[in-house]
């Protein structure tokens, strides 16, 4: 598959363009947001997708007993915070800690908008299939270093050819296809750039700015 353009990295090639701390060093103080914006770009594409594409290449090129037939926890380690990430700036009410919850929610509706509730809230009670990820997926990965139990990692696209899909037993099972996560994330992030580069969306890149600035510290 041929992924998207990007002025930082060629993601088919793997080969990068220019790298984050390069094109920092060409920016001067004070920081335009237009220089934020192309740093954040720049960081995602490079450090964090393009990592991901690289990955996943190595995986679907390889087979085994290579350690790549392996690697998809990996795959989801380096990739799943993005939804988080973006939920950080979308949602209006996200703060440096304590929110992260549904930072994530905000995300992976943005991405995932078929689960996303009609009214538009983002709250657990809203979306139960989003937590339900997040917590097997988000906090098994991050809080004990694999998922936890009621959620399968496979590429079968006889089973179903939804990244998250849930199963209709009692209880229900979450699967999550890692290969199709990856592609999807990449063709997402310049629909979430081309919005906060939009001079009209004054709300949203005044929360950018706050992420961009405060966030890191």
């Amino acid at each position: 598959m041929t992924y998207r353009y990007s002025k930082y990295i060629d993601f088919d090639a793997g080969v990068v363009k220019i790298a984050p701390m390069e094109l920092a060093s060409r920016k001067t103080d004070p920081l335009t947001i237009d220089d934020k914006i192309d740093l954040f770009g720049c960081r995602v594409d490079v450090w964090q997708l393009g990592t991901a594409v690289a990955s996943l290449m190595a995986i679907e090129f390889n087979h085994p007993p290579s350690i790549w037939s392996h690697a998809a926890y990996g795959l989801l380690a380096c990739s799943t915070s993005y939804f988080e990430m973006i939920g950080k700036t979308l949602n209006p009410n996200s703060k440096t800690s304590g929110t992260a919850g549904i930072d994530f929610n905000y995300g992976f509706c943005d991405v995932y908008p078929s689960f996303a509730a009609a009214n538009g809230s983002r709250q657990d009670n809203d979306v139960p299939h989003v937590k339900q990820f997040r917590d097997r997926l988000r906090n098994g990965l991050y809080h004990l270093a694999f998922t936890k139990r009621g959620l399968w990692i496979h590429n079968n696209l006889k089973t179903t050819t939804d990244e998250f899909h849930v199963t209709s037993r009692s209880p229900p099972e979450y699967l999550v296809n890692p290969h199709r996560m990856v592609r999807s994330l990449v063709a997402h992030f310049p629909t979430f750039i081309n919005r906060v580069i939009d001079p009209n969306n004054s709300d949203l890149r005044g929360r950018f700015e706050t992420f961009f600035d405060h966030y890191h510290k």
